[in-house]
């Protein structure tokens, strides 16, 4: 029986361990991002999310009725809510793989390097598109008719917003 007690000790000990290394990780990670980096990256996504609600809004044709409506604001709603929920993914994604962090050499971020953002875009894109269909965020078929066209629909546009506006804007601080 103490030998149980012992082995359920140690267990717990490194589990302890192993919690607090990855809690030191995390700080770590965090520490050596750019903050600046992150909040323009946010911004980013979540101006994607914003404009690929627009193109489907704008794509549906017009209303019968003219104006604002209780189905707008919920599609509104859901819609910013999966810009967050997209802001975080790539977020978590970014601090993985350190994309964020300082060169101390060069002095610059990973942030512009356009290979290290598709890796981001493969990590947190099929999660986030994943994650908006269970949860119910905007339109049904905003993205696709099916889940998987929607991941790869994501997928391609991310891609391709992410790639062009961090190339068009590269420059600037």
């Amino acid at each position: 029986n103490n030998n149980n007690n012992n082995n359920n000790d140690d267990e717990n000990k490194n589990n302890e361990n192993s919690n607090n290394n990855i809690a030191n990780t995390i700080n770590q990670r965090i520490q050596a991002a750019n903050l600046l980096s992150i909040r323009r990256d946010i911004i980013l996504v979540t101006s994607f999310v914003l404009c690929r609600y627009f193109l489907y809004d704008v794509s549906t044709g017009s209303k019968l009725v003219p104006g604002f409506e209780l189905q707008d604001i919920v599609y509104l709603t859901g819609t910013l809510s999966s810009a967050a929920l997209l802001g975080a993914y790539w977020t978590m994604a970014g601090l993985l793989t350190r994309l964020f962090e300082v060169n101390p050499i060069s002095g610059n971020t990973r942030s512009n390097d356009l290979a290290a953002n598709a890796v981001n875009v493969g990590m947190c894109c099929p999660l986030w598109i994943a994650t908006e269909h269970a949860l119910g965020f905007g339109p049904v078929d905003v993205g696709g008719v099916t889940l998987d066209a929607s991941v790869v629909n994501g997928w391609v546009g991310l891609t391709v917003f992410v790639g062009v506006v961090k190339s068009l804007t590269k420059d600037w601080r």
